[in-house]
């Protein structure tokens, strides 16, 4: 009966290398009570899977017996290996043994036989070549064959002659039977059959009128080539045309039309004849028809699809980010904004091959690393350790309608459309303030040496509508869940606020020279990092109380949400006192961007006052009855989205093929 191992003492990871290097280790590991617990513990599992029920006493006893039998055989052959591979070796010859023992039970059960019955039993002994048949009938899987092929070939050899033939042959019989009974005797002539006699007749006649017809037709033939006929004695002078037609017609020869005038331009205009006696036609290019081929002829069209993941409806649509997005082709009129994903005007129609050339990707870290590094008799915490892209082996390009013949030993490589590899990368120079960045430009990954591509054929397919992208880690996860898209809170200056906000407030409260950011969450320094690009939307506010500050706000808003965007100068974070780092663990929630100069191509250093001369944007913002904040406020951060290049071959009819060679 099993009964539970003793819990051993936890080693360390050099304990359990110098055990595994020592041969005395390896026996006492292998000979432990827990250790054969454990293995004990997964055969009682698997062998109560199997049958669905749990074992009774007899059978665990069975079980336990064996299992120490064999943890004595396995080491005396295999001393020198390590424990999991014993292991693996003692599961496998126990399960065997344990399965043919069960296979017993069931088979004396079934058959309940004597004691002199057993014995007999041809179970117990059969003949070797019988048992060894049966013991490979039992390992080898049984698989179902394939059906035979059908023949389509149609069959070349006659099975007989036709029926046509049979025919013949039946009417050739009767006749040279009735022709042997009127040659042997007139008598035999009278007693033959009406029909056949008058058919005969018939055949007869018809022979000897179709005889005397060609005679005669050959005479007359001889006779017209004896004959000379005066039409074939050469004239000294040809006769003019024209004469002939004033004489048809009635009109005078000086009057008579050039026949060049009537359409006849290859004639001569003194011997030409009229249309209706010319023994010779003008030939025209219409007058000959040009047969067509009775099959289309075709060309395939190079397209090249580009797909950006910020041309979604990134302002109402959150659940989808840079990595996770839907593409739809053919949307109609309507625009970005009636639906949530990226819209290409285009549709395609005949697609013969969709294949992904390459995609472009951030490098920008995937997740924040705390590090401890010693700072005199303390610990200073670190997370500038980057682990990006570049860090992956490979990236996998998930799109469930393109579905490729791509096999792998996941589940994630078997439902891919391709696998992309490194190719080549490029950043800007971050120049030498601030001396570190978090943003490190883009790296391109192509499928190497592999065809990442969807074929259709023979028939092209109709057209493409929707296409799910997804592009994954190795472990099937997203490259990076972090959203590239957050709500803002409110916005600041740093005028107004001595010291809050240094060295960010200068300027005034009319004119500042930077404008605070505060987003609703926390962000990582990864997600968003200086010098990075940020487009805001739907930046509004309601005025209520102060009519002042209307044109001001609504100055300000234009200009936040203006299509070329901003650039970040600074990011900080707030807990009692502002401080322009990521707090401990990497993460941030202020925005620090830079005001618009009033007039640059004058060469004047002033930044711009919103609302005019008299507008105050510090006043405004601050004003809470003025500055009702309008949501969703959001902003997307352009320095992180992805780019996927595809390559779409169309099939269209050919027009060139159409045309008649006269046409060219």
């Amino acid at each position: 009966m099993y009964r539970p191992a003793k819990q051993q003492p936890q080693l360390t990871m050099s304990q359990q290398t110098q055990q595994i290097q020592q041969p005395s280790a390896i026996r006492a590991t292998l000979f432990s009570q827990r250790n054969l617990g454990t293995l004990q513990q997964l055969l009682v599992n698997d062998f109560q899977k199997r049958q669905g029920s749990a074992l009774n006493d007899r059978q665990l006893d069975r079980l336990e017996r064996a299992l120490d039998h064999y943890v004595e055989e396995v080491y005396k052959t295999q001393g020198d290996q390590p424990v999991p591979v014993l292991n693996r070796e003692i599961l496998r010859t126990t399960a065997q043994d344990f399965n043919k023992y069960l296979q017993r039970q069931t088979v004396v059960q079934a058959n309940p036989q004597t004691p002199t019955q057993t014995i007999m039993n041809e179970v117990i002994y059969q003949d070797t070549g019988k048992r060894l048949e049966i013991q490979q009938q039992e390992r080898n899987e049984i698989k179902a064959l394939p059906p035979s092929v059908p023949d389509f070939r149609i069959p070349l050899d006659d099975d007989g002659p036709s029926s046509a033939d049979l025919y013949e042959r039946a009417k050739k019989a009767r006749e040279a039977e009735a022709l042997r009974l009127a040659s042997s005797s007139r008598d035999s002539m009278g007693r033959m059959d009406p029909g056949i006699q008058q058919r005969l007749s018939s055949e007869e006649a018809f022979r000897q009128g179709q005889a005397s017809s060609n005679k005669a037709t050959d005479l007359l033939l001889v006779e017209r080539r004896q004959t000379v006929q005066p039409l074939d004695m050469p004239l000294i002078v040809p006769p003019d045309g024209r004469e002939l037609i004033a004489s048809i017609s009635g009109i005078p020869l000086a009057n008579a039309p050039n026949p060049r005038q009537q359409g006849d331009a290859n004639s001569d205009p003194t011997l030409a004849l009229p249309e209706f006696m010319s023994p010779l036609k003008s030939n025209l290019q219409q007058d000959y028809l040009i047969r067509q081929e009775s099959t289309v002829s075709y060309k395939e069209i190079e397209n090249n699809l580009f797909v950006y993941s910020a041309d979604r409806d990134w302002l109402k649509n959150v659940k989808e980010n840079r990595y996770n997005f839907s593409v739809t082709f053919d949307p109609g009129n309507n625009g970005q904004a009636y639906s949530p994903q990226v819209h290409v005007q285009e549709k395609f129609r005949n697609i013969v091959r969709i294949e992904l050339v390459k995609a472009i990707l951030p490098i920008e870290g995937l997740n924040v690393l705390v590090q401890q590094e010693p700072s005199g008799a303390s610990f200073v915490t670190f997370t500038g350790f980057q682990n990006n892209v570049l860090g992956l082996p490979f990236v996998t390009v998930r799109i469930p309608e393109l579905e490729n013949n791509n096999y792998g030993s996941d589940n994630f490589i078997d439902r891919s459309f391709g696998v992309l590899q490194y190719d080549a990368n490029w950043y800007s120079d971050p120049g030498t303030f601030p001396v570190e960045t978090d943003s490190r430009g883009y790296t391109a990954l192509i499928p190497k040496f592999l065809k990442c591509q969807k074929v259709y054929s023979p028939a092209p397919l109709s057209t493409l509508q929707h296409l799910t992208i997804s592009l994954l880690q190795p472990n099937g996860q997203l490259i990076s869940p972090m959203a590239d898209t957050m709500d803002v809170s409110g916005f600041a200056i740093g005028f107004g606020s001595p010291g809050a906000y240094a060295p960010y407030n200068a300027g005034s409260s009319s004119i500042p020279q930077y404008f605070i950011v505060q987003t609703d969450l926390y962000f990582s320094r990864f997600q968003l990092a200086v010098g990075d690009s940020l487009r805001f939307a739907n930046i509004g506010y309601t005025n209520t109380t102060n009519q002042a500050y209307a044109s001001t706000l609504q100055d300000f808003s234009n200009w936040m949400n203006n299509e070329v965007g901003h650039q970040v100068v600074a990011i900080g974070y707030t807990g009692g006192s502002v401080t322009w780092t990521p707090n401990a663990v990497g993460y941030a929630n202020l925005i620090v961007i830079q005001n618009q100069f009033a007039s640059p191509t004058t060469g004047s250093t002033s930044y711009y006052r919103f609302g005019g001369s008299s507008g105050n944007i510090g006043a405004a913002l601050t004003d809470a009855g003025t500055a009702s904040i309008a949501a969703p406020q959001r902003f997307i951060n352009l320095s992180r989205q992805i780019q996927l290049v595809f390559r779409v071959i169309t099939r269209e009819m050919d027009p060139i093929a159409q045309l008649r060679p006269d046409n060219l």
